[in-house]
């Protein structure tokens, strides 16, 4: 038996056709005539520096609540650690702490202490070598994870303690932090400096070292308190001084190392801890920007303040419902 021929029927093509041209049209003009506002066109994120690639790592909270956690109170209360960033102009409006709570209506306690380091000079403390070492952020997250007030007594008898750094440590002390939602950490080029070691590779938690003290408190403060959401905050940007005292680049000018490479090893321990990390040396003032944003070497002005408040913003919003 002969087999049929295949036959094609062109109305069915053509009509293929007509359907295949509709649907690119439709695709091609769809939502044409609508109007983009002067806002829409705000919003497009437009890079200072293409190059600039910043290593911001915003995390939830890792730890799963056991049916210990504190039941939620509605109120969104920050505790920020740090120096310079957050303890300067402490009582003013401009201060970046204030800034930041006026933007957000969170409660915020501040509890930097100004002139302190992340890194301390002595392990174990010795008050008698170095007494602001209870001031730096590892021994400072003793005194609320571990009741380390005696440290603290130790310091004020050992040194003159100017009223800013007593009254911080008298708010630390007072602070429930079973209310707590969230901890800022937030040191400047202040360890950059001052020469501290960046990180010591046979130790992960070496409070003699920027990371190692990061890494020690964190891990206290996750030990203690699972429920509060850490965020790291990097230095902004700072500037190194060349033999004559002059400002020079921190990216050609080392001490123990470069800033940047501090800020490197930040972002992978703070990975490596599962915190937030907000990288403000690329991500917020750089180098290229700096002398907008920066009263001398390293302290911010308020136009840097506020850049940094809006960081912090996001940083919090990100897991955080705070309105």
């Amino acid at each position: 038996m002969e087999k049929k021929k295949f036959r094609i029927n062109p109305h069915i093509i053509f009509a293929i056709v007509a359907i295949v041209i509709i649907v690119i049209i439709v695709r091609k003009f769809w939502g044409f005539g609508n109007i983009i506002t002067q806002e829409d066109i705000d919003k497009i994120p437009t890079p200072e520096n293409a190059e600039i690639q910043p290593l911001d790592n915003f995390l939830p909270l890792m730890s799963e609540d056991d049916g210990t956690f504190p039941a939620d109170d509605g109120v969104t209360t920050v505790v920020c650690f740090g120096n310079a960033p957050f303890s300067d102009d402490r009582n003013s409006s401009e201060n970046l702490c204030n800034l930041f709570a006026e933007a957000t209506g969170a409660t915020v306690y501040n509890c930097s202490i100004m002139d302190s380091c992340m890194a301390s000079k002595c392990y174990p403390f010795n008050p008698d070598i170095y007494p602001m070492d209870a001031f730096s952020f590892y021994y400072l997250s003793t005194i609320f994870t571990q009741d380390n007030d005696e440290m603290v007594e130790q310091a004020f008898n050992a040194m003159s303690v100017p009223v800013d750094i007593e009254e911080s440590v008298a708010l630390l002390q007072s602070i429930d932090f079973t209310t707590v939602d969230a901890i800022f950490i937030m040191y400047d080029g202040m360890d950059y400096i001052s020469s501290h070691p960046v990180i010591n590779p046979d130790n992960f938690t070496d409070v003699t070292t920027f990371n190692g003290s990061m890494a020690a408190g964190i891990s206290l403060i996750q030990e203690t308190y699972p429920w509060i959401r850490v965020i790291v905050m990097s230095p902004s940007y700072a500037y190194g001084f060349d033999e004559n005292g002059e400002l020079v680049s921190s990216d050609k000018k080392a001490y123990a190392d470069y800033l940047s490479t501090y800020v490197f090893n930040q972002a992978d321990t703070a990975s490596r801890l599962g915190v937030t990390f907000v990288d403000n040396l690329y991500g917020s003032i750089h180098e290229d920007i700096a002398p907008q944003y920066l009263i001398d070497h390293r302290h911010l002005n308020l136009d840097g303040r506020k850049v940094i408040a809006g960081r912090m913003e996001d940083a919090l919003e990100a897991y955080t419902i705070i309105y």
